[in-house]
């Protein structure tokens, strides 16, 4: 009973954003681009977007092409103007060995990646890359160092140049989610990418007992879905000022470990 097209994820959560995967091949993303802009132009007010090349490109020639083959396609005009950036659009083995100067000149560029160490954005700075993601997985300390040197750089530029985004994909409803979200809102995020409850339905197999727990101590972030606990999103906004209320790590109830299988 979940939504699983993108029109009927539209209609079901109201995203205004949205993040678009592309393959390392110029023209068959530029068709899927294409196929996507006619659903996001026809469904969507004002909406924004990011491309995400999860490495897929070998150089930055691949990727010169495609946002060639973009500028000129007419049905993207309006999905080109809403382009926030381009996240790590080429392999990690390449992604930090040459300069990328003239492609962030057209789109700001993000490594993900190629963050392997607290070091890799003063790198990629160097090379013309501008932003950097947030993740749990990579660690709490990593993302405030990088939003430090974000401000720091900025004040220095004089402008909003760097930027840093927050996505944990699927991470689940409960401890783990509400801990991500009050990182990225320490970090400042005004959008974060999250898609783990298009694949598990609510808190899944978490005991009756636990999921009414956390719909009464957190009933701005979940919703009660036929007594199963789903992530709220009304408006492509999800609320979570409960969570920033607990104290401790995010949440006001403890999770029922004795019910976790290894």
């Amino acid at each position: 009973g979940l939504p699983q097209t993108l029109d009927e994820v539209i209609a079901a959560y109201g995203h205004r954003y949205f993040k678009i995967k592309v393959f390392g091949r110029p023209a068959e993303d530029a068709g899927r681009l294409v196929a996507i802009a006619a659903v996001l132009d026809r469904l969507v007010e004002d909406y924004r977007v990011t491309l995400d090349g999860n490495e897929q490109f070998e150089s930055g020639e691949g990727v010169a092409e495609l946002l060639d083959r973009i500028e000129k396609e007419p049905r993207l005009k309006r999905l080109r103007a809403s382009v926030l950036f381009f996240e790590q659009p080429i392999a990690r083995a390449e992604a930090l060995s040459k300069p990328v100067t003239a492609i962030a000149e057209r789109l700001p560029l993000e490594i993900d990646e190629s963050d392997g160490d607290v070091a890799s954005f003063l790198r990629a700075r160097e090379l013309g890359y501008a932003g950097i993601s947030s993740k749990s997985c990579k660690g709490f300390y990593r993302s405030l160092i990088n939003r430090a040197r974000i401000e720091k750089w900025n004040v220095e530029a004089g402008s909003a140049r760097y930027f840093m985004s927050a996505e944990d994909l699927t991470t689940q409803a409960g401890l783990g989610l509400q801990q991500d979200l009050v990182l990225a809102a320490l970090v400042g995020a005004g959008h974060i990418e999250r898609n783990g409850h298009h694949y598990v339905d609510g808190m899944g197999r978490a005991p009756v007992a636990e999921q009414a727990a956390y719909l009464a101590a957190h009933g701005d972030l979940y919703e009660d879905a036929a007594g199963r606990a789903r992530l709220a999103i009304r408006n492509g906004d999800i609320t979570f000022a409960s969570v920033l209320r607990a104290t401790g790590l995010g949440s006001a109830v403890e999770p029922d470990w004795a019910s976790l299988a290894g």
